[in-house]
């Protein structure tokens, strides 16, 4: 991708007499480590979703020359995202994979999961509004129940719609959300060789 048609398979060429390379690859297996730019939340992203990350240094093929320069953008894809649901979930979920990198102007395919990526967890908290529901939904449901419902029934059919209230809440209360931050590093090897070119 983005390599000079005429170039010899060795990947150089003469240019006034002297000798130049026109392209690098790197091999399968080569590590990459990057800085992650943007904000992650689960509360707030999805599955599928990009973030920017750069290239922590230069990146050298084997014959020393730098194939990808530091600085060089990343495109990483949300692959898998979500919140831890009760205490006793130890974790959230959360992968991403590498999807693109930005060199010299050209973007090049990458697909490269990343080994692993360091977070946080963050309660959500509820509003005061919602801890309200959540401590006496099933007796404000009781009531509603018995007004609206004129019987027993009707108050035992809206304490059940008032606890439900009140348990969603709770639910929402013990979620804690996989929260990564701006200038997180992360690491990740190419499945395969990647061929760049040097212009």
């Amino acid at each position: 991708m983005g390599l000079a048609a005429c170039a010899p398979a060795a990947g150089k060429e003469e240019v006034g007499g002297t000798v130049v390379r026109t392209r690098f690859t790197l091999a399968s297996g080569t590590q990459v480590g990057a800085t992650i730019q943007d904000a992650l939340s689960s509360r707030t992203n999805h599955v599928g979703d990009m973030l920017r990350a750069t290239v922590n240094s230069d990146i050298k093929d084997a014959q020393g020359y730098i194939a990808i320069p530091a600085g060089s953008v990343l495109a990483l894809r949300v692959v898998k995202l979500a919140p831890a649901t009760n205490k006793s979930q130890a974790d959230g979920r959360l992968a991403l994979t590498v999807s693109t990198v930005t060199v010299r102007g050209q973007v090049y395919e990458v697909n490269a999961p990343i080994a692993s990526t360091p977070h946080t967890l963050v309660g959500r908290g509820v509003t005061a509004g919602e801890v309200e529901k959540a401590g006496g939904g099933a007796v404000i449901g009781a009531v509603a129940g018995r007004v609206i419902g004129g019987d027993t029934k009707g108050a035992v059919i809206g304490g059940a719609v008032g606890g439900a209230t009140g348990t969603a809440v709770a639910i929402h209360f013990a979620s804690r959300d996989v929260v990564v931050t701006p200038g997180t590093r992360v690491a990740f090897s190419l499945g395969q060789a990647l061929t760049v070119s040097a212009r």
